[in-house]
């Protein structure tokens, strides 16, 4: 998301702040760089993670590769510009970063293609939702990214018009189009129709999931537990979010004139995440308590230890009850037992003690 947002600022920064968008162009084309990779193994080692969120990430290196397409663009204000030399140092360094960006954005279709087709079977069991608009934009900005490639072979390569590879990259591009905008055409005319059910939710008749610090995640501490490039498990936070569900307004307002809110299951997506049901939930939950158990958390021994904390910062109960540390088994211990070093130079509870006494609550030898 990072890659894509700056991606695009940068395109339309660039139209009134050349030197913005340039900087926000190559911030977007290092992110891409550098994430894109572990995407690629991530999509590709964990089936756990959903298909519209996998199909999204062939949109990161299609609009790093429409971000690029500014520096196609002259930026000298000369009244006679030197043309010859503009398209020389283009062929010689646009042109290939164009060429791997554009590798890049067709393996990134490659791997959305297979690992939609690897989660098929699961995710063709779940309801049309708000998720399934996943399948829209990173298509159409991969026929972007087609089309700005084509542009800059059309314009700095010496490739004559009909060779076979421009007539395929034509063809690879019209089919990208008209598939991405009939599928955008389909799934907003979907998303209309089912847009009343998703926004007027019943929840008379329906037990109120649990706030997020009293789900069994939390009750088990379970939810920092950490993300790895390949995991047989449901990432903990996803799990969070379908047993809590989302708070939603409710149509009625109370006695209080007041809008009411509440927590619900009863959504088809939380983000780009189908919701799961209460059997798949409660599986994925057992899968992960699994993991848990044969990979207990490493014991940290180089951190801040801070025994006997009990300060409510005015919100909530943070930082009450706090020990520091994970492990409670070595390093907790409890108000009663912690005892700390004699104050030297200070006031003691007495507040008639004058400043010259040494806090202990008697007078000065």
């Amino acid at each position: 998301p990072n890659t894509v947002g700056i991606g695009l600022s940068a395109v339309k920064t660039w139209l009134y702040y050349p030197m913005p968008g340039h900087l926000l162009m190559a911030v977007s084309l290092s992110l891409n760089f550098f994430f894109f990779p572990i995407s690629l193994v991530r999509v590709f080692l964990n089936q756990k993670m959903s298909a519209p969120a996998t199909w999204i990430q062939m949109s990161a290196p299609a609009v790093s590769l429409y971000a690029l397409t500014i520096m196609a663009q002259p930026s000298f204000i000369e009244e006679h510009p030197d043309v010859t030399h503009f398209q020389k140092v283009h062929r010689m360094v646009y042109l290939p970063c164009m060429h791997v960006l554009f590798a890049l954005a067709i393996v990134g279709m490659l791997s959305s293609i297979q690992s939609f087709i690897v989660r098929w079977p699961r995710f063709k069991t779940k309801a049309f939702s708000p998720a399934h608009a996943a399948f829209c934009f990173p298509t159409l900005a991969h026929a972007n990214a087609v089309q700005a490639y084509r542009a800059a072979v059309n314009t700095f390569s010496d490739m004559p018009a009909k060779t076979p590879f421009k007539i395929a990259l034509y063809t690879y591009w019209v089919a990208i189009l008209v598939s991405g905008t009939l599928a955008t055409i389909y799934v907003t005319a979907k998303f209309m129709y089912h847009l009343p059910s998703w926004t007027q939710i019943d929840v008379a008749d329906e037990e109120e999931p649990p706030a997020p610090n009293e789900t069994a995640l939390t009750l088990q501490h379970m939810v920092t537990t950490g993300e790895t490039l390949q995991q047989p498990f449901v990432s903990p936070a996803v799990l969070q979010a379908n047993e809590t569900g989302a708070l939603v307004m409710l149509p009625h307002r109370g006695p209080d004139g007041r809008r009411r809110y509440r927590r619900t299951r009863q959504l088809t997506a939380l983000g780009f995440e189908p919701i799961m049901n209460i059997i798949e939930m409660d599986h994925e939950l057992e899968v992960l308590l699994d993991y848990v158990a044969k990979h207990p958390p490493r014991r940290r021994t180089q951190t801040l230890s801070v025994p006997g904390i009990d300060f409510n910062y005015g919100f909530g109960d943070f930082g009450a009850g706090n020990t520091g540390v994970y492990d409670d088994r070595r390093h907790a211990r409890s108000q009663t037992d912690y005892q700390g070093r004699t104050r030297a130079n200070t006031v003691g509870d007495n507040p008639s003690v004058p400043w010259n006494n040494y806090g202990t609550g008697g007078p000065q030898p």
